[in-house]
Parts: C-alpha cells; structure tokens; sequence
C-alpha cells in the first residue's frame, strides 16, 4: 500500500517539496495542508495553497489530517502547533531552519546574524509535544558569510531545506533511519517576542555590532532599518578607526553613509 504524504507548510519550501514529490509519487496520495493565512496568491513567495491547486493536490485541515492512516506527516514552516497524540500515524517530522538544538522557535533567519555566529543549518526532525525539540535525523550546515543579511539566510534555508527533505525522503517512506535526542548543552529558543522589528537600530555601538543589528533586520519583504530616515539595506565595516563622535556621518551620497562608531568607520548603504 503506497504511503499517504501530507505536506503543511507555506512559501517555496513547501511548494518544492509538493512539486517534487507529484513526480516521484502517486498524486492521489499527496495531500496539502496550508497555513491559514495562506490566500492563494503568490507574493515575493508562492502560495502553496496555489500550488496544490496547480497541481490538482487535494487540501486538506488539520482534523483531517489527524485521521489519516498510514501517512507521513511534513511540515514545512507550518505554523500552527500540531497534537502528536491526535495524529493515527506517528510519522510526523519537520524541517526547522536552524541547527538544532540552537534556535528552536522563532527567527533563525535573524537572530544567527545578530549574535554573530559563523553558521547556521536545516534540521530533519521527529516532531514531539514540544517546540522543535524532537530527535535529530538528519542536519546540513550553513555557513554564514559577513554579507549576508537575513533574506540572504532564509533563501538558503529553503534551498538546503528541500536539499535535506530529497536526501531522505525514501528512508522516511520506509522508516528505515536512525535518530538521536537532541543534545543539552547549546540549545535555546525564541518566541514571537523575542524580537521586536519596529525598535529602532542602536548605533552607539561597536562597528560589529551595528552591522550585526542591521543585518538582522534587512528583510525587504517585511521590514528595513533605518538611519536618519533613510532605509539601510546592509552594512559594510571599514578599516578606518572612527575618530569623531558617535553616530556622526563621515560621508554621505546618494548610495550610502559612512558614520562613526565606538570603534570602526561603518559603510551603511541606502536602499534605491
């Protein structure tokens, strides 16, 4: 009996997993569970609830989903908090975009880049009762490079996402893989309160941490910081040591200001 594949989820992860799999597997045996929010149109995303219309994908609810036998549950930045114990099947993962167990929660396409990590990754998870706390199955890392600011972060994610769901695709179907509990030391999770987009960037800072705020924040789908009214989409710190007070521009044109910090010159460029 071919397994039934529920994929819920939203945005380009989902949509890619869904197309992939309408390739590789019986059609009448893919459903789609978008979130709610989903409307059916694309934006600076797919819709995913668009794309299982494209693709004549069943969608379904939640209840519905929760009956479904002899299915693997996926979710794909889904974003409701599902009940294991409502579900007949207990195939149920996820693929978070951080490295687990760092990250778990909400943000991990800002909050690396604000604390300055190096690198990041997608998780292939079992979903428990908790928030991105079940065991490990598979992990990619990611690294971050100084350029990168948030939107750069969430587009690898959802490449190496998709990467991580074909790499295991067959031993989830099979169930033949192995897991492990996530570890102790290292791990953290944020809430929706955890950061607060409309707080203005705190520039009596060192140059790195000015940088670090302001990419953590350029998401030009969603928000853009700002200096002196003008929106900033990254950051580039300079080799001149800033010898004038803090916060007061060097140099400015039509591309980018150049301002004092507590330590380094910063290069902060407009958004045209």
């Amino acid at each position: 009996m071919t397994v039934t594949i529920i994929v819920a989820g939203k945005n380009d992860i989902a949509c890619n997993v869904l197309k992939y799999l309408t390739f590789i597997h019986d059609k009448n045996k893919i459903l789609a569970l978008p979130n709610q929010n989903d409307t059916g149109v694309d934006n600076w995303q797919h819709s995913f609830k668009k794309t299982a219309l494209e693709n004549k994908i069943q969608i379904i609810n939640l209840n519905e989903a929760y009956e479904i036998e002899n299915s693997i549950f996926l979710s794909c930045e889904f974003d409701t908090i599902i009940k294991p114990h409502l579900f007949v099947t207990n195939k149920l993962y996820n693929i978070h975009f951080s490295k687990l167990p760092q990250y778990k929660g909400m943000y991990t396409s800002c909050l690396p880049i604000l604390f300055n990590e190096k690198e990041t990754g997608v998780t292939l998870h079992e979903i428990d009762k908790g928030i991105d706390t079940g065991n490990i199955i598979d992990q990619i890392t990611i690294p971050i490079v100084s350029s990168d600011v948030a939107l750069d972060l969430y587009n690898k994610y959802t490449t190496y996402g998709f990467n991580i769901f074909v790499d295991n695709l067959n031993n989830l179907i099979s169930g033949k893989y192995t897991s492990y509990k996530q570890p102790i030391e290292n791990s953290s999770y944020y809430s929706i309160k955890s950061v607060d987009f409309t707080k203005d960037i705190n520039y009596r800072k060192t140059a790195c941490q000015i940088k670090n705020q302001i990419h953590a924040h350029s998401f030009v789908h969603y928000q853009l910081p700002k200096f002196n009214n003008n929106k900033i989409i990254r950051a580039e710190i300079l080799h001149d040591k800033s010898i004038g007070k803090v916060c007061e521009i060097v140099e400015e044109n039509n591309n980018y200001i150049i301002i004092n910090s507590i330590d380094y010159n910063i290069k902060l460029y407009k958004h045209i």
